[in-house]
């Protein structure tokens, strides 16, 4: 289960530290539109503040409200996972 937080409001309660991210415009897991990781350089508070991506025009047009995020040492291989599970709509096109 996701615990969902405000994009805006909560984004400093995001880790420095590597994982993968979840990107909605509603509290639920069946609202995610994007899956992103971030490497140990770019922690999750640093690559959600580079959101919504100017490079992805479908994150362009969504009003991302919440994320939530997952800790983990692998992000890069979790990614793949969590986009194969979820097929969110905004990472089809990458």
């Amino acid at each position: 289960m996701l615990t969902w937080y405000r994009f805006k409001e909560d984004l400093d309660k995001a880790p420095t530290s590597e994982g993968v991210y979840f990107l909605s415009e509603t509290a639920s897991e069946g609202g995610i539109v994007y899956i992103g990781k971030a490497d140990g350089i770019d922690g999750i508070r640093q690559r959600l503040s580079q959101h919504p991506d100017p490079n992805n025009p479908c994150l362009q047009r969504k009003a991302i409200k919440y994320f939530a995020y997952e800790v983990t040492n692998n992000s890069e291989e979790r990614e793949r996972e969590l986009i194969r599970d979820y097929d969110p709509e905004c990472n089809r096109d990458q």
